[in-house]
């Protein structure tokens, strides 16, 4: 059995064609390297070889999208400790990072030229209309999602950058144990494609990480906006709390004026136990809706083959990726 196309709008971001089953996922922070084989069958999902290894302390260079590695070689030979021994190997396989690290931009586009490095062109012009960084320096990738009723061009592009030098070594580093990186995303949208409910209705996700949050707004699983907000030092404090509102009632704001009269339908929210009553608050407060953390019910059915694998907040990003290659 083979792999279907990709969702229109994740594919053409980092990645190639969809790669046969079984399809095997990393996940990397800036603290650990996470390895799953993650089969579909009639009951759900399963998870079979589960392994993680720690890295060593400020294995990454500081910046705002993250940075490269410091040890590239180092990197490269814990990638292979952890596919050593796989059964039947890993040959291909999807990796999941930090949405710090690849970040996601919206704009409106004419008609794209087709010959590839006119359009890369134009998504990096467009690109440094939008962010603040150093867009000769990143890799630019692009797909079509569903327009605006009130924008002015006839398309809307979802747009993903992160530093090619770091991109370039950790898929060199999986290519020097002869793995194939054929496709690369962030956490939330990782996050977004695992999870079961009505595809028509608008979700809003909230995803919160050690040093930032994403809020994602999706309509039939389709990112209608994608923003991320890094922290000054790790989880919100409560001085913080009053801009976090604020940033959240204006993102409504947008949503209510770009698709007037179209309800939103539920708030879910994935961070931390200790951090979520603070959160339900906040987006409740921010959005206006009650907001419900998300479970492991909010999930498909997912069992493990062995008692090694980990809670189903590690599992349910490269739950995600692993959906993107066999849904």
């Amino acid at each position: 059995m083979r792999s279907t196309k990709l969702p229109s709008w994740i594919k053409g971001i980092f990645g190639f064609e969809p790669i046969p089953l079984p399809p095997h996922v990393f996940s990397l922070d800036a603290e650990r390297l996470r390895y799953a084989q993650i089969l579909r069958d009639r009951q759900g999902y399963r998870v079979r070889g589960y392994r993680n290894a720690d890295l060593p302390h400020d294995a990454f260079q500081a910046g705002l999208l993250g940075g490269p590695l410091r040890d590239a070689e180092a990197f490269a030979a814990l990638v292979g400790q952890l596919v050593k021994g796989v059964q039947g190997g890993v040959k291909n396989a999807s990796l999941v990072i930090p949405d710090a690290w690849l970040r996601v931009a919206f704009a409106e586009s004419g008609e794209l030229p087709r010959p590839a490095d006119q359009r890369d062109e134009v998504l990096r012009w467009k690109l440094r209309r939008l962010v603040p960084f150093r867009v000769d320096e990143l890799r630019v990738g692009a797909t079509e999602v569903a327009p605006l009723p009130r924008q002015e061009e006839p398309r809307r592009l979802l747009l993903g950058f992160a530093i090619e030098q770091l991109l370039a070594q950790l898929e060199a580093a999986f290519a020097a144990h002869h793995v194939r990186i054929g496709w690369i995303s962030n956490a939330s949208l990782s996050l977004l494609a695992a999870l079961e409910g009505r595809r028509e209705e608008i979700v809003a996700l909230t995803f919160v990480e050690d040093h930032g949050y994403t809020l994602v707004f999706a309509r039939a699983g389709e990112p209608i906006l994608h923003r991320y907000k890094g922290f000054a030092g790790n989880a919100p404090e409560v001085g913080r709390t009053g801009l976090i509102v604020r940033d959240l009632k204006l993102t409504r704001n947008f949503l209510d004026e770009n698709l007037p009269g179209v309800p939103l339908g539920r708030v879910l929210l994935m961070a931390a136990p200790d951090q979520e009553p603070l959160w339900v608050d906040l987006l409740s407060e921010g959005l206006g809706e009650a907001t419900v953390p998300l479970d492991g019910r909010s999930l498909p059915p997912l069992r493990a083959e062995d008692t090694a694998v980990p809670s189903w907040r590690d599992l349910a990003p490269m739950l995600g990726a692993a959906r993107q290659e066999v849904a």
